[in-house]
């Protein structure tokens, strides 16, 4: 009776041994994965895909270029989500430039907006950091040019 006992607790050391091993692993694995990532589609308090309107200006010009073709804005819509964005914990960058691209989405009477900084942006209200991609200030231009 008293080996059956001790096979047992050996048994069990083994078993709660491996499970430590697992479970330490497994926590590993789980700590590097970015689980504040979003979408561009997630930040927005509109529906990227019934947009009618956008207003865009330069940090260079102070005044706003605005479309209502369907077209010109999905294409635009479609670079934003180019991007994956984090929240910026407590909400509040440590810096930031002191201007920025602004952009406002409407879409009927609803309406949102974008502030776009070097590597941060400022989406309804909301700091993100870009994280897997950028948003360019030269497709900025661009696309502000081609704005009529």
């Amino acid at each position: 009776m008293k080996l059956r006992f001790i096979l047992d607790v050996d048994a069990m050391k083994k078993i709660v041994f491996v499970s430590i091993i697992t479970i330490t692993a497994s926590l590993a694995v789980l700590m590097q994965v970015e689980w504040g990532m979003q979408k561009f589609t997630d930040t927005l308090n509109v529906n990227p895909d019934n947009l009618t309107e956008l207003k865009l200006s330069l940090p260079s010009d102070s005044s706003y270029k605005t479309t209502d073709d369907h077209e010109t804005i999905q294409e635009f819509v479609g670079y934003l989500k180019t991007v994956k964005y984090k929240k910026i914990r407590g909400n509040e960058p440590s810096e930031l430039p002191m201007s920025g691209s602004m952009i406002y989405l409407y879409e009927d009477e609803d309406a949102d907006f974008i502030v776009l900084f070097e590597d941060k942006v400022l989406i309804s209200h909301y700091f993100y950091e870009m994280k897997s991609g950028t948003i360019e200030m030269e497709y900025l231009r661009k696309y502000y040019h081609s704005i009529e």
